[in-house]
């Protein structure tokens, strides 16, 4: 019989076993799911060394027979390197757009799975109010310079469909009925490549539900320079002057406009999940959230599925 912090790693391994990851100790010890109460880091590392639950190599610990994830993972960390590259091209010209308070990289590359085919996901917090109008600087201006994911160009593109305002950062409202095992992580590793002010703790503040789930969540953490940008004198100069322009009455009638226009390109595209009753596609004044084949719930289903197996 596993004894209750065993059955922790088993349920944390299996979970990240499903994207071919193995992790760290120090990796498995901070996303440790529902662990017992009143453990200590030593026990944890004495329980890692010394139990046939699972097997370490090369500094990683995985499960039973499955050692070549890490070669798997070795390999990824070389595309990650090259998409957060092009991911740190981007954010430079998303930092000059006004009301752009945060912008982070988020899915397989936060997670350090993504594929060498696959798409670049950003995360985008936005001043309130001035969602629409923001979105529709930040989706032209990458339009513009070839940068956007479309239907036909996707590898290293960038995919734009998650954006808040300030007033929605806490996103319980958006997570799959039971535990959302993906919310959970998927908040913890989000990689802030622009964030003069800090929003990733205001997100985490928002979200304490997140450390009920995975305690040892949410440590300080700040993204390697390499793929950090910062503001620049001319980008804080620029966004000054679009505060100043579209901050007022006349940035309402824009914000306005811009609702209109999007929505009515919206309600074209009739194969889109919108005014469904889940959280895949959500259209709001304070989110806009358009994953139309958001897996959460198929991910929690092998989640458990492998749990079982392995115990």
């Amino acid at each position: 019989m596993s004894t209750l912090i065993e059955q922790s790693i088993i349920a944390t391994l299996a979970y990240f076993d499903l994207f071919d990851i193995p992790l760290t100790r120090e990796e498995l010890y901070r996303w440790l799911w529902k662990p017992p109460a009143n453990y200590v880091y030593e026990d944890f590392l004495d329980v890692v060394e010394h139990s046939t639950h699972w097997q370490t190599k090369d500094g990683f610990v995985f499960l039973t027979n499955r050692g070549e994830i890490t070669q798997v993972r070795d390999r990824a960390v070389l595309i990650v390197e090259h998409k957060m590259k092009r991911a740190k091209h981007a954010v430079k010209i998303l930092r000059f757009v006004p009301f752009v308070r945060a912008v982070f990289v988020c899915n397989t590359i936060a997670s350090g799975s993504p594929e060498i085919d696959s798409d670049i996901d950003l995360f985008i917090v936005i001043k309130r109010g001035r969602l629409w109008l923001t979105r529709f600087f930040v989706t032209s201006v990458l339009s513009f310079v070839g940068m956007r994911r479309t239907r036909t160009h996707v590898r290293d593109r960038i995919c734009l469909s998650f954006y808040i305002t300030d007033a929605h950062e806490r996103l319980y409202d958006v997570c799959i009925p039971g535990d959302d095992i993906y919310m959970a992580y998927w908040l913890d590793q989000l990689i802030p490549v622009f964030d003069p002010e800090d929003v990733l703790t205001d997100i985490q503040q928002a979200n304490p539900w997140v450390k009920q789930l995975v305690p040892n969540v949410f440590q300080p953490y700040t993204a390697l320079s390499r793929w950090r940008v910062n503001p620049s004198r001319l980008s804080r100069l620029i966004q000054r002057i679009g505060h100043a322009w579209w901050g007022t009455w006349y940035g309402n009638f824009l914000e306005g406009q811009a609702k209109g226009f999007q929505q009515q390109k919206m309600k074209r595209n009739t194969k889109s999940k919108q005014g469904q009753t889940d959280t895949d596609v959500v259209i709001s004044d304070t989110m806009l959230k358009f994953h139309e084949n958001d897996r959460r719930k198929h991910f929690r289903e092998q989640w458990k599925e492998r749990i079982a197996r392995y115990e």
